[in-house]
């Protein structure tokens, strides 16, 4: 899945800047102006951020499950009333193996799930769900039962409110279906790989109903939940796991963005010398 976003014009970048202020010049004021230096400057810092922030990617965990339908359903942590829950505590983790394909840093923008084939087209809002994500030091082979011990130093609240979810239920009649249970974060989260697995943490202050979810039993996720949101920790540690899709930004490294910045003013300078 990409986005592609366009640049603005050069008169759209001068107007919210220096508002009143024109590229209309005679041919040459530009060379000698202080309006070319802080075009230049103004290009060097946010120019290399347009570039990259261009393309929105997507990886899914398990990979093994990335285009066929996992061994088995799950209602954790939102088809509650299925279940007859009302609230929830629940934690899945995934290795850091599983997000090499970004390359490096990523910033996490959304989340999202696809329903079984044994499910259904829904649309519903569930009352009020925080969701956090956070690097993690413990894997799917030691995540424990206390939520507080799995939980990353660097833990974020990425949602906090009433969530709408819905699907179409579209795709393949025997799976797997679309990703199309869509998680739009309030906050992004920046996740790097090589700091620590990511930890997935819901609390379902308020139950509600969706479909079930595809899920797998894999080794590079696994998870634990509690029935009762406020508990510390849960009673029930498995591998079953929500198949799940990270949309995400790739962030650069800093010596590439100042290579961008430079190659970007080089060729404003050589533009705006012809002015």
């Amino acid at each position: 899945m990409t986005t592609t976003h366009s640049l603005p014009s050069r008169a759209a970048v001068t107007a919210a800047a220096w508002p009143g202020r024109s590229l209309s010049r005679a041919p040459g004021a530009w060379k000698s102006s202080s309006s070319f230096r802080q075009w230049l400057l103004l290009l060097a810092a946010v120019g290399p951020f347009y570039l990259f922030a261009a393309a929105a990617n997507t990886i899914v965990s398990p990979g093994a499950d990335a285009s066929v339908e996992g061994s088995s359903n799950n209602g954790y942590p939102f088809n509650l009333s299925f279940f007859d829950l009302t609230s929830m505590r629940y934690q899945q983790v995934f290795n850091s193996s599983e997000f090499g394909a970004a390359g490096g840093p990523m910033l996490i923008t959304g989340i999202a799930f696809r329903p079984d084939t044994g499910g259904s087209a829904f649309s519903s809002t569930l009352s009020s769900v925080r969701i956090d994500l956070s690097t993690t030091s413990v894997n799917a082979s030691t995540l424990g039962s206390v939520f507080a011990s799995n939980v990353g130093a660097n833990n974020t609240v990425v949602f906090n409110g009433a969530l709408s979810l819905s699907s179409a239920y579209t795709g393949p009649v025997g799976g797997p279906k679309n990703f199309d249970i869509v998680i739009t974060l309030a906050t992004p989260f920046l996740y790097n790989s090589a700091n620590g697995n990511l930890l997935l943490d819901v609390r379902n202050f308020g139950g509600g109903g969706t479909t079930q979810f595809d899920s797998d039993v894999l080794p590079p996720t696994q998870r634990v939940w509690a029935g009762a949101v406020g508990d510390a920790a849960g009673t029930n540690v498995g591998d079953t796991g929500l198949i799940t899709q990270f949309v995400y930004t790739a962030v650069p490294e800093p010596q590439i963005l100042s290579l961008a910045a430079l190659g970007l003013v080089a060729m404003a300078a050589r533009r705006l010398r012809s002015l």
